[in-house]
C-alpha cells in the first residue's frame, strides 16, 4: 500500500536529507538570491553588461552541457572579489552539498585534461559562466551557471517561488582512475543508490523496470528535447516495497539536494504527492563496472542518469520538472493577469 501524501516516513527521510542548508528563515528566500545576484553585478561593474539578458529572450532557455561558446561571464574573467561574489550567488540558491558538487564538477576539467593530454585552455575549470536574466528582485527574473557538464537554470517568479530546473550534472571521469584523486566519484550517491535499489528488485519487478537490455548511451530529454518522453514507463513506484520506496526517495533527494532547503522541501512534497503515478525504469546491467541507465518519471519529476561512455566511466544526469522547467508553470500564474503580449517559452 502506498503511503499517505505529505505524512509518510518517505517525506521525513527526504526532508532530513535536504536540511544541510540550515533551518528555514522567515524572510522570503528569493530576496536573498536577488541580493546575491545584485552583489555580483555590482562587483563586476561595467563588465556586468556582458552577462545581462532579457528574461523573455531566447538566451535564457538556450542551455547545454557540452563544451561550446557560451554567453555570460566566466570565472576566469573575474578577479578574486568578483569570484567570491559569484560563489555567494551560488550559495544563495544551492545547498552546501550542491555548491561542493558544482565545484567538484568544474574541478574535474583539470583531471580530464590530464587524462586526455589536452590543454587547460580547452579543459578549463574556470570556464564556467554566470548569466543574469531580467532584473534581480523584479519578478520574474533568473540566473544561470553553466559550462561543460553543468547547467543550473534558476527562475524566480515570486518571493518564495524559485525553480532550478533543468539541472544537468555530469562527470568525466565518473571515477578518477589515476593520480592524487584516484577513486574519487563526484556523483557517487546518484550512482550507488540506484544500483542498490536495482539490486533489491524481485524478478517480476525487474522485468517491469527494464526498458532496454543495454544502456541508452545518453540522456533522452536533453536540450530542446523536453517532450521526447511522452509518458512514464517502467516499474510503478506503487509496486515497490516500503523499504524500496524509501531508497527511491533517498535517490531522488540526491538530485533535489543540490538546491537549498527552501527550494527542496516544497518540491519533495510535490514529488511525493505524485508517486502513485511515478515509475522507475532501468536499461543495461546492474553492475558498478558496466554501462547502465535509469529514469525516474512522475508528474513533477523526471530524472535521467546514463553511465555508458568511456567504458562506463562518464556520467550524464538530468533533473527536470515536467510542469515547471524554467519556472514555466509558475510563470503561467505570474502572467495570467498580465497585459497581452507577455509570455514565455517552452524549451
Amino acid at each position: 500500500m502506498l503511503f499517505t501524501p505529505r505524512r509518510s516516513a518517505l517525506a521525513v527521510i527526504a526532508v532530513v536529507m535536504l536540511s544541510a542548508a540550515g533551518p528555514l528563515r522567515a524572510e522570503p528566500f528569493a530576496d536573498r538570491i536577488a541580493v546575491a545576484a545584485q552583489g555580483w553585478l555590482d562587483a563586476m561593474g561595467p563588465a556586468a553588461e556582458g552577462a545581462r539578458f532579457a528574461f523573455d529572450g531566447d538566451e535564457r532557455v538556450d542551455w547545454h552541457y557540452i563544451p561550446r561558446r557560451r554567453q555570460g561571464i566566466a570565472f576566469r574573467d573575474m578577479n578574486e572579489v568578483q569570484r567570491q561574489a559569484a560563489k555567494a550567488l551560488m550559495r544563495s540558491t544551492l545547498s552546501s552539498q550542491g555548491v561542493l558538487k558544482a565545484d567538484a564538477i568544474m574541478a574535474l576539467e583539470a583531471v580530464l585534461a590530464g587524462i586526455e593530454g589536452s590543454s587547460l585552455s580547452y579543459r578549463d575549470p574556470m570556464n564556467y559562466l554566470i548569466s543574469i536574466f531580467g532584473n534581480p528582485g523584479s519578478f520574474p527574473w533568473g540566473w544561470r551557471l553553466e559550462g561543460h557538464h553543468l547547467s543550473i537554470n534558476v527562475t524566480a517568479t515570486a518571493a518564495e517561488t524559485v525553480s532550478v530546473t533543468p539541472l544537468f550534472a555530469g562527470s568525466n571521469p565518473a571515477r578518477v582512475p589515476t593520480g592524487p584523486q584516484k577513486g574519487k566519484q563526484v556523483q557517487y550517491d546518484e550512482f550507488i543508490l540506484a544500483l542498490r535499489l536495482a539490486r533489491t528488485l524481485s524478478a517480476d519487478q525487474r522485468a517491469a523496470a527494464i526498458i532496454a537490455p543495454r544502456a541508452l548511451g545518453n540522456i533522452v530529454t536533453g536540450p530542446g528535447r523536453a517532450d521526447a518522453i511522452e509518458r512514464p514507463v517502467g516499474l510503478p513506484v506503487k509496486d515497490l516495497t516500503r523499504a524500496q520506496q524509501l531508497l527511491l526517495m533517498e535517490l531522488i533527494a540526491s538530485y533535489v539536494g543540490m538546491a537549498r532547503d527552501e527550494i527542496g522541501r516544497p518540491y519533495m512534497h510535490l514529488v511525493e504527492d505524485g508517486l502513485a503515478d511515478t515509475t522507475f525504469a532501468w536499461a543495461g546491467d546492474v553492475s558498478e563496472v558496466e554501462p547502465f541507465y535509469y529514469r525516474i518519471h512522475g508528474p513533477r519529476v523526471l530524472i535521467e542518469f546514463d553511465n555508458t561512455q568511456n567504458d562506463a566511466n562518464h556520467i550524464h544526469s538530468l533533473w527536470r520538472d515536467p510542469l515547471n522547467d524554467f519556472g514555466s508553470d509558475d510563470l503561467m500564474r505570474h502572467y495570467k493577469n498580465a497585459p497581452s503580449g507577455h509570455g514565455h517559452k517552452h524549451p
